[in-house]
């Protein structure tokens, strides 16, 4: 037999036998589709969705207002109000007071005819004026005092404030953020289960668990994480202001309108912070009490004269004294030298207020800028979230279908799990700008 024929007739029938046959699927080839009944997730449900995510909120205006009225620092600014009212209620009685002199003498004369002893006694009553022209500079000081205490207590309030909207939505920032990873940990595990189901049935190897179980392990160590900054953030809350601790008459936060940013143009919001705020009036109140101040020197330089009545008796009784009293000193260079030194320190007054006027503008101009970036941040990075979820959709339902590996899936769920933590974090950033944004022009209510 010719092996030549042998070897072309065997090559024949593998070939027919290879059209016959349906091809078997190869080891590098894509693996086979998930089938109907297959326990798999859905796509629509792998990760946590943007309509759950949490919100920011504001405190109840009651709360905040008890909050204001337990605060040491405000009721420390309202005793120096009573204090300033009652030194304003010295400066307009003023401090000039009737003084009385009493005196009694013994006289021994020794020549005759008028030898002896007489006993001898004056009475004195005087009092130093207070011109017109020094009670009304006095009256303006008490005015400066009043409006200084009441600008400090403004100052400690929107401080205050401040402070606890900071502190407030870091706790809410971070519960967020906690809240975000346990989704995502209990979707994670949910594909876990999912998986060793088909692995169980052949339909999943074994990578691809070990793959799952360390994103779950991944997501459980990024939850404990947010937990702890969750934790630590809530107790520092809650320590600084217990009013905020959950109770069952306790209204929940406000979700309104409190944190969009207003409707005002940048003028007018200039303006308005301009006019509310703190540090402003606190320097105005300085500039007025400056002021007052010079008006008392200029008023000093014209002295205080000082009258008065007495009586007396000498020789006995044998002579009666009446008679008044009047007193009064001669300017000098030192009443001048104060006066001087008063209105210079009224210019210094106009500068620094000038110096925090353009401060304030700066400050303004910076958080309105920061404000107006990161609301319209929000929603281009909700935007991106939609665009990540979505392809993340595409890719599990690719690795479903045997189109692409895990790990593929994986990375993408990732990046769209980035996205959607980027929504969460520029809400809170945003809420958080405006609040301070709203506080500082005065626009913020805390009234219960």
């Amino acid at each position: 037999m010719n092996p030549l024929a042998s070897s072309k007739s065997l090559l024949a029938c593998a070939m027919a036998l290879a059209l016959a046959l349906p091809a078997a699927p190869t080891l590098a080839g894509p693996r086979p589709a998930a089938t109907p009944t297959e326990p798999a997730a859905r796509a629509d449900s792998a990760l946590p969705t943007l309509d759950n995510l949490p919100s920011p909120s504001l405190p109840q205006a009651a709360t905040m207002a008890q909050i204001l009225a337990a605060t040491p620092a405000l009721q420390e600014a309202q005793a120096l109000q009573q204090a300033a009212a009652h030194n304003g209620a010295v400066l307009r009685a003023g401090t000039n007071e009737f003084t009385a002199q009493a005196q009694v003498q013994q006289r021994r004369i020794e020549s005759p005819p008028d030898n002896g002893r007489y006993t001898e006694w004056q009475l004195l009553i005087n009092r130093t004026l207070r011109l017109p022209a020094q009670a009304q500079a006095d009256g303006r000081l008490a005015e400066a005092l009043q409006a200084s205490a009441q600008a400090g207590l403004a100052a400690t309030r929107q401080q205050v404030l401040g402070q606890l909207l900071t502190a407030w939505f870091t706790a809410e920032r971070a519960q967020a953020e906690a809240a975000l990873a346990q989704q995502d940990l209990d979707l994670i595990h949910a594909q876990v289960k999912a998986l060793q189901r088909r692995q169980a049935l052949g339909d999943a190897s074994v990578l691809e668990v070990e793959q799952m179980q360390a994103e779950q392990a991944r997501a459980q160590a990024a939850l404990l994480l947010a937990q702890g900054v969750a934790a630590s953030s809530r107790a520092a809350l809650l320590a600084r202001y217990p009013q905020l601790a959950p109770s069952g008459t306790q209204a929940a936060p406000r979700q309104d309108d409190a944190l969009a940013l207003p409707t005002l143009d940048a003028g007018q919001l200039a303006a308005q912070a301009v006019q509310a705020n703190a540090p402003l009036q606190v320097q105005r109140a300085a500039l007025q009490r400056a002021q007052a101040a010079a008006a008392q020197a200029q008023a000093a330089r014209t002295p205080q004269p000082t009258v008065g009545a007495y009586v007396g008796s000498d020789r006995g009784g044998s002579e009666r004294i009446v008679g008044l009293q009047f007193a009064m000193p001669f300017g000098g260079p030192a009443r001048v030298a104060q006066e001087h030194a008063a209105l210079a320190e009224v210019d210094a007054a106009q500068w620094r207020l000038r110096d925090l006027q353009a401060q304030t503008q700066a400050e303004f101009q910076q958080l309105y800028a920061q404000a107006q970036a990161q609301t319209a941040a929000v929603g281009a990075a909700l935007q991106a979230a939609q665009v990540q979820l979505q392809a993340s959709s595409r890719m599990l339902r690719a690795y479903q279908l045997g189109e692409a590996g895990l790990s593929d899936w994986l990375l993408a769920r990732r990046s769209a799990l980035d996205a959607t933590r980027l929504v969460l974090q520029a809400r809170f950033d945003a809420a958080a700008s405006v609040a301070q944004l709203k506080l500082q022009t005065g626009l913020l209510d805390v009234a219960p």
